[in-house]
């Protein structure tokens, strides 16, 4: 699968993760259940998924001395999440009634195609099963006219409630735009841009999609680790929910890859000495998108730095990531082995800087850890843009890092 593919046909993380599957499935990765037994074996290729939208898959190495090198990444982006099944009349039709989700550039949703799209529970014979949905219809959002909102290019800032909600027209309700002729009994639905993936740029050197904050990295995590050979134990993992705080059953401050790794271990028959060698003997990764210089907003970016679209990985330094000297120079070194383009990413001192399931997730194992990404401009926007040839860089650096054993500071 092309990224361009990836990116306009993972609308929420439950389409994320279903692509994720195929992808790990024809790699010969084997499905697991979290409600039973597992057998696991060296040289054996896992994965298993909760809630349908966080995933956590492993390679087992043949090492008689294992240590765990965890990538993680998140399935979630910014969009609209739909507040039940009744739609809103206007003259002009119905509406679809919304709020936000995550840190969405409100106004990057007008005016262009958008689809409902998620997961419905649907009844069949008294038992409740689960179905991905997208609407096959684009819906979107009219903006006013500017005749009629002079502060438009000035102080204009959208009412979620009153000027956010995409007119679909007819219909009875939004269980029937997305799943007609069946009984819904509830759903997690969402509005999403449709805007197809499209090259940029005099040489087609950008790309441009929604949703490559944070898909470019769960691109990168899942293709590396379908291919790479490892002597120690392998572990991508992919969690929902990082755009609203992690703090969830299926989010990167819940217990899920906690539980996975015990698993694993007692599996394996490792005692807990073993285990804990593992972890601390191990190294993550966080990786999530950050912000290149934006070519109008010069002064938004630390002044030291000049982060450049196509201009390799980003390592990024804050109190809110978990890099600090020590992972940043393993990380540097394993980089220049394999002649991979890297940057320093800083964030501008008088700016709020965001966060990544990099500390989270690294507290918890005790794990050194690098905060790593790619370059971006417009993030958390409906269209968003990437340097193409760094996509490409991303996948080649996490299948290193996957077969990479990392020196360890006690």
């Amino acid at each position: 699968m092309k990224i361009e593919e990836f990116l306009s046909s993972s609308y929420t993380p439950f389409h994320t993760i279903q692509n994720c599957e195929n992808i790990l499935s024809a790699a010969g990765f084997q499905k697991l259940s979290l409600i039973e037994n597992w057998t696991l074996k060296q040289g054996g290729k896992y994965y298993v998924t909760k809630n349908q939208t966080s995933i956590v898959c492993f390679n087992i190495g043949k090492s008689k001395n294992f240590t765990f090198n965890i990538a993680l990444a998140h399935s979630d982006s910014p969009c609209l999440r739909v507040k039940g099944n009744k739609l809103i009349s206007s003259p002009q039709g119905k509406r679809v009634n919304v709020e936000v989700y995550g840190g969405l550039i409100n106004y990057s949703m007008f005016d262009i195609p958008l689809k409902i799209a998620g997961r419905v529970i649907v009844e069949n014979n008294g038992k409740t099963i689960s179905k991905l949905v997208c609407s096959k219809q684009n819906f979107s959002i009219p903006s006013l006219a500017i005749h009629q909102n002079r502060d438009v290019n000035t102080s204009f800032a959208p009412s979620i409630q009153k000027d956010m909600l995409p007119l679909v027209g007819e219909g009875e309700s939004v269980f029937d735009l997305v799943c007609p002729n069946e009984k819904v009994v509830d759903a997690d639905l969402f509005v999403v841009s449709d805007v197809k993936p499209f090259s940029s740029g005099a040489k087609g050197e950008f790309l441009c999609s929604p949703r490559i904050d944070n898909l470019t990295s769960v691109f990168g995590i899942i293709n590396a680790i379908a291919s790479a050979k490892t002597n120690g134990i392998s572990i991508g993992a992919i969690f929902d929910n990082e755009e609203i705080g992690s703090r969830t059953k299926q989010g990167g401050d819940g217990s899920f890859l906690h539980s996975v790794i015990e698993r694993i271990c007692e599996a394996l028959s490792l005692s807990k000495q073993q285990s804990c060698i593992a972890c601390d003997g191990g190294f993550m990764l966080s990786i999530d998108n950050g912000h290149a210089v934006h070519p109008a907003f010069l002064d938004k970016a630390d002044p030291g730095e000049n982060v450049k679209l196509n201009g390799g990985i980003l390592i990024k330094y804050h109190t809110n990531y978990a890099t600090d000297g020590f992972s940043s120079a393993q990380i540097k070194l394993l980089l220049e082995k394999n002649k991979i383009d890297y940057q320093d990413f800083y964030c501008n001192s008088d700016l709020k800087c965001g966060s990544t399931i990099g500390l989270l997730a690294s507290s918890i194992f005790h794990m050194n850890c690098c905060d790593v990404g790619l370059g971006m401009l417009a993030m958390h926007s409906a269209v968003e843009m990437v340097g193409k040839s760094d996509i490409e860089k991303m996948t080649k650096f996490c299948k290193a890092f996957f077969e990479t054993k990392f020196k360890v500071e006690n």
